[in-house]
């Protein structure tokens, strides 16, 4: 099945063993406790159930995160050309191929238009499976508002049941109705991705879990709408019992600033107000602080001993008031000075936010010059349809 033998299994099984064995007889020494480094891996083949359930965290925030912005779930489902399913191509092909086809059909012009709109990229997630002959499809779980629902669909159809794709309507597929879904719309995505981890009494679904190894082909794959997994994984320990939602929660302190990977990303720190002083505090909720010892006496015994070495810095005492406004204290000047905001490093919301901000300040009381570099932006991105100005031309007695 999904073009797995026998020689496969057993190779792969093998392989996956050793890698365990390897994993396992590696520790890393906190004090008197002791963790292996199997058990903190996250890896769908090496330890399933610790990356089955940041999966399940994922979409289950991703979810949190659409409704809180209004927006509906849609599934997808394509088939790649028929020429994909000829021998010459490996399902690594075809799934690479999948993913241009879907970054080509999510470039459509309504998901432009849509963006504007909304203030905000497309948030999505997708999963690869393999049919009977090994040859991938995709599905995937879309966000839109309401309004658009329909017109992407007409879109979706006209896009795909052309002759450039060899398709037909029986090869793709879109939903938007839920109510005879037992768990709605999240238990629907879910089984797709449950079917690509393992289960012993399903001969099926763990030919499809060899299938994903043999072919390099990933399980599941989401837009960048939340915090990058390097930096929620570091510290989501120190909000857990903080927020129901922490994967929600600690992206939002990230986008706010909040959260911050400073000095290269040996550090990443957490800046909030002190409820009893109510002054702002920071404090380093992750280091790499630490110089790591390989003692390796035997081959079958190895193990990290972490010694801490503190580091000498002096860190800059810094005031944050919202995303735009932040400040930083001289010591040479022995004063605070503003960090000037960065247009091209804002995301599209955050630039349209801060330029309706601008645009709502009194002319006097701005950077002429600055407002013409942040409206070129804009229009630079497609979000005003006016023509560039040279920053030359901002003056005092250019009108706004």
């Amino acid at each position: 099945m999904y073009g797995i033998t026998q020689e496969d299994i057993i190779y792969i099984d093998d392989k996956l063993e050793n890698q365990k064995k390897y994993l396992k007889n590696f520790s890393i020494d906190f004090g008197d406790k002791s963790v292996n480094m199997l058990d903190n891996t996250y890896s769908a083949n090496l330890n399933p159930r610790k990356y089955f359930a940041e999966i399940n965290n994922r979409v289950n925030s991703l979810f949190n995160y659409a409704n809180d912005h209004g927006l509906k779930p849609v599934f997808i489902t394509l088939t790649a050309p028929s020429k994909y399913h000829k021998i010459r191509f490996t399902p690594n092909d075809t799934a690479k191929a999948l993913t241009q086809i879907w970054n080509n059909f999510t470039n459509l012009q309504i998901f432009q238009k849509m963006k504007k709109d909304i203030n905000h990229g497309l948030i999505y997630f997708r999963v690869y499976e393999p049919h009977k002959s090994g040859v991938p499809h995709l599905h995937a779980m879309v966000f839109l508002p309401s309004s658009y629902i329909l017109p992407v669909k007409k879109k979706f159809y006209q896009y795909f049941s052309s002759s450039k794709w060899g398709a037909n309507k029986q090869a793709i597929d879109f939903r938007y109705t839920w109510y005879k879904e037992k768990g709605g719309a999240t238990a629907y995505i879910m089984k797709y991705i449950t079917k690509t981890f393992k289960d012993e009494n399903s001969i099926q679904i763990q030919h499809a879990v060899y299938w994903y190894i043999k072919h390099k082909v990933r399980r599941f794959l989401s837009s960048r709408t939340l915090a990058p997994l390097t930096v929620y994984r570091k510290v989501r320990y120190y909000f857990k019992n903080k927020y129901k939602d922490d994967f929600n929660e600690v992206s939002k302190m990230i986008e706010k600033g909040c959260i911050r990977r400073e000095f290269n990303d040996t550090n990443i720190t957490y800046m909030f107000i002190n409820p009893d002083s109510g002054e702002v505090d920071e404090v380093i909720i992750w280091g790499k602080n630490a110089e790591l010892l390989l003692n390796r006496n035997t081959k079958k015994d190895a193990r990290f001993h972490l010694k801490y070495v503190s580091k000498e810095y002096k860190k800059p005492l810094k005031v944050y008031v919202n995303l735009f406004e932040q400040y930083v204290h001289s010591d040479i000047q022995n004063k605070f000075i503003r960090l000037p905001v960065f247009p091209s490093k804002l995301k599209d919301y955050q630039l349209a936010q801060y330029y309706r901000l601008l645009e709502n300040k009194d002319i006097d009381s701005i950077d002429i010059k600055h407002y013409g570099l942040v409206k070129n932006e804009m229009i630079h991105r497609g979000m005003l349809m006016q023509e560039l100005t040279s920053l030359n031309d901002y003056t005092w007695d250019f009108k706004i």
